[in-house]
Formats: structure tokens, C-alpha cells, sequence
């Protein structure tokens, strides 16, 4: 009994010490801003967790989100956690996520967007969480889709099911594109329901960072195709 608690502390020792090592010579970087993080800090250092633009559209139900959403789709309610600006922190984080292998990040602001959707009672009654789908081709390309985790994270701190795979996409929109018209008009046709025998539910539907809205409007219009859903919307970033 004694000798193998004493193998086993000496095997947890061994890995702090091994860890330790790497982190002296290779230390963690924040992903916001490249300096190497503190001890109690993970992906992000706080200072870079200070800069987040917050947009804080969840205390306006007639936020410029809502306005724009609400021109195209019967929209119950929505929100976005940060402002995208150019060259901000946010944007680092956000490139990071898409297209530097750091799913984790979704993780990260889907914990932060599920903590604020508890407390307000627009989403209440919401009972499933879906993505925005990626093209196949891409999503092998980079392993994941970006919105997954971050659509999870918020599934489980609701306590509804994430349900991937109801919404496909079938068009590489940046190959069928050459102009934001064009992108706007090819992605009216690019995603289709992967079934038709979905229970009608208040659907949540989650993104990365909405601009003109011509993606959410896809997507959208298709789960609303049954009369009896109902449709909200929270993205990451909000594109001004």
C-alpha cells in the first residue's frame, strides 16, 4: 500500500517538474498578444482579457443586432459578446481560433456567452443550440469548425442539447464569390436541412462574428420553414 502511494506521488512530481521545465525554457504565450502567461493564467492573460470589447447588446432587446437580424428573420432574441474592431486584441483571438488551431478559444467565450445567457429570461425557453455549418472541404482543412465548442460550452451551461448535422452546407462560398454581392447571393442557396423530421423547438443558432447578417439569414430562413420553431441568435463577435 505505502509503496504504491509513494509511486504515485513520485509519478505526479515528476510531471509538475517536467512541466515546469518546459514552461521555463518554452513558456505558454497568450494567444491575444504573445507574452508568456502567468502561472494561474490559460490562453489568454488578463490583461488581453481586460481589452475585450464587450458590446453588452444583451441590455438593449433593440440592440443594432436585433435591428439588423430583425430586417431579414422573425427573430425571438439576440446578442453578441464583443465588438470585432480591426487590429484589436479581439480580431488576434478571433484569427486564433479560426485559423490558428486554438479551439479551445470557443470554449473560452462559450463559457462567458453561457453565463449571460442564464440570466436572461429572452432565452429562457430556449431548447437546442446549432452552428452555423462549414463547408466539408474546409472543415477537413481545419479540422474543426470554429463555432462547435463555443456552441456546446453554451449547451451545457443551458442544459439543452447542441445538434450538429441538421444544417448542412453545400456551397464553398469564397471559391463561388468574387464580390460581397455575389457571396450574399450564392450563400441564399448554399446550406439545406440535413432532415425534415426535426421536433419544432426554440432554436438557438450560433456563429463566430456576424457582418452583414447574409449567413444567419440563411440558416435562419430554413429552420423557420417550420412554422412552429423559433429562432434566436448569439455570435461571438459583432463586426462594426
Amino acid at each position: 500500500f505505502y509503496e504504491d502511494q509513494i509511486l504515485f506521488y513520485m509519478k505526479n512530481f515528476a510531471k509538475e517538474f517536467a512541466n515546469d521545465l518546459v514552461n521555463l525554457f518554452f513558456p505558454l504565450q497568450c494567444l491575444g498578444c504573445n507574452s508568456p502567461l502567468l502561472p494561474d493564467e490559460k490562453n489568454i492573460c488578463v490583461h488581453c482579457q481586460l481589452q475585450l470589447p464587450f458590446t453588452y447588446f444583451h441590455l438593449d432587446e433593440n440592440n443594432p443586432m436585433t435591428q439588423k437580424l430583425n430586417a431579414l428573420l422573425k427573430i425571438e432574441a439576440t446578442t453578441s459578446l464583443c465588438y470585432f474592431e480591426k487590429n484589436s486584441v479581439f480580431e488576434q483571438l478571433i484569427y486564433q481560433l479560426k485559423y490558428g488551431g486554438q479551439e479551445q478559444l470557443g470554449a473560452y467565450f462559450g463559457s462567458l456567452m453561457g453565463e449571460l445567457l442564464l440570466a436572461l429570461k429572452e432565452f429562457k425557453n430556449v431548447e437546442a443550440v446549432i452552428p452555423v455549418p462549414l463547408h466539408p472541404r474546409r472543415k477537413r482543412k481545419r479540422g474543426y469548425n470554429q463555432v462547435s465548442l463555443f456552441g456546446k460550452t453554451i449547451a451545457k451551461h443551458l442544459d439543452v442539447p447542441f445538434i450538429e448535422g441538421l444544417l448542412l452546407r453545400t456551397e464553398n462560398t469564397k471559391q463561388l464569390a468574387k464580390t460581397t454581392d455575389d457571396r450574399n447571393a450564392v450563400l441564399k442557396n448554399a446550406f439545406e436541412l440535413g432532415t425534415k423530421n426535426s421536433n419544432p423547438k426554440h432554436w438557438l443558432l450560433v456563429d463566430d462574428v456576424i457582418t452583414t447578417g447574409a449567413t444567419l439569414d440563411a440558416c435562419g430562413s430554413l429552420l423557420l420553414k417550420n412554422p412552429e420553431n423559433q429562432l434566436s441568435i448569439a455570435t461571438i463577435g459583432y463586426r462594426i
